[in-house]
């Protein structure tokens, strides 16, 4: 058996009285910020460049990419000698070796400006792929084979919020044998990646907290049934996307704050779900995607709702086993041009507008990540980089 971490350790040891409770709450409703802040040392800190998918069925239509100046933005917001982890969502499988070589593309551009990336590995299949967990292994090879090389490319999510049943643009649990897709996709990613030698690549899933607790649960409880052995030791992170004053809770109740809801929904995964799934404390937990929107918040309430997250995120960092912390999204996916009653969901999220000018939570997350952030990797890693770039022999 591989010996715990110290994280582990620190994790069991402040969870240990609540597993008990998780196995008598049914639905794991029940509160789960009841813990003792244990601050992390460190974050890993990111963000995702693209745009924002539509909840639906389709994506609507957003305000053009300016390349030039996206990767402005990502260099000023990275303070020096901080890590920035960019999240490159929507590589969808029915999209192929075309859109692989997009993506190829872009990942090339950001690793060799010094940012490390997070692929999201979407099933989202063509309705003849639909089901064809063959063809979707193949898939996950390859792509493990064509990012793997790069040592900027540090992870990949594997499916998109396969708990969400109703939005096949933005998450994967709508197309047929969607779990089983994530399960057998994280095993041939892990096993393709050992079998190459790509030791610094992670996999992992994602979930969405939380839409409906009765199919949350059952969710969790089928990665236990069905993920055996295998899925277990190829698992590297769990990603929590969590879109509090949006999605759950939709809004904030009198009194309550964001540093609440972080706990919360954090701890309902660590204490709950997680342990239905039999999955234990060597694995983190990673804030895939948060974001509060501008058009709700206000600009300065949107900027200090940003901070609240980001630091319950590190102070609770070690009670909770969270490591990692990106913000959904980097810029704004249309203007606020006239009334919007709703605001669209993710279109406000952005710590840009959508013409790339500055809100006040770009300064503020900057300045978190100068405060908070893990430091870039050692000059050795990145000497080892450079050399793999062709820049040396």
């Amino acid at each position: 058996m591989r010996r715990l971490t110290a994280l582990a350790i620190v994790v069991l040891a402040a969870l240990a009285p609540s597993f008990a409770r998780a196995a008598s709450d049914p639905l794991c409703t029940g509160n789960y910020a009841d813990v003792t802040a244990r601050p992390a040392p460190t974050l890993r800190f990111g963000v995702d460049p693209g745009l924002a998918g539509s909840a639906g069925n389709v994506q609507l239509p957003s305000a053009p990419v300016n390349a030039e100046r996206e990767h402005a933005a990502l260099r000023a917001l990275r303070p020096g000698r901080r890590q920035l982890v960019l999240r490159l969502n929507r590589m969808f499988f029915s999209d192929g070796e075309a859109g692989i070589r997009r993506f190829q593309r872009e990942t090339r551009s950001l690793t060799q400006d010094g940012f490390e990336v997070e692929l999201q590995v979407r099933y989202h299949p063509t309705a003849a792929q639909a089901g064809d967990l063959t063809a979707w292994r193949r898939y996950v090879r390859r792509v493990v084979d064509a990012f793997g090389p790069d040592p900027g490319v540090v992870a990949m999510t594997i499916t998109n919020e396969v708990n969400v049943t109703f939005s096949p643009n933005t998450s994967d649990g709508a197309f047929p044998r969607a779990q089983d897709a994530l399960i057998e996709g994280i095993e041939a990613a892990h096993a393709e990646a050992l079998r190459r030698g790509f030791a610094h690549l992670h996999f992992g899933f994602t979930y969405a907290y939380r839409f409906d607790p009765g199919n949350d649960v059952a969710f969790f409880e089928r990665l236990a049934t069905r993920g055996g052995r295998a899925f277990r030791a190829a698992l590297g992170f769990v990603g929590l996307d969590f879109y509090p004053g949006a999605i759950y809770p939709p809004l904030l109740p009198a009194g309550d704050t964001f540093r609440h809801e972080f706990v919360q929904a954090a701890g309902v995964l660590r204490r709950c779900l997680l342990a239905r799934a039999h999955v234990d404390a060597r694995v983190p937990i990673w804030v895939t995607e948060t974001g509060v929107s501008s058009a709700s918040a206000g600009e300065g309430g949107q900027a200090a709702a940003l901070v609240a997250l980001a630091r319950a995120a590190r102070d609770y960092g070690r009670t909770l086993g969270v490591t990692d912390f990106r913000w959904f999204n980097l810029r704004d996916s249309i203007a606020r041009a006239g009334a919007l009653t709703p605001p669209p969901l993710f279109a406000f999220e952005g710590l840009l507008r959508s013409d790339y000018t500055r809100k006040a939570a770009f300064a503020a997350y900057r300045s978190v990540i100068a405060r908070f952030g893990a430091r870039e990797r050692a000059r050795a890693a990145r000497a080892c980089e450079k050399c793999h770039r062709g820049a040396c022999r």
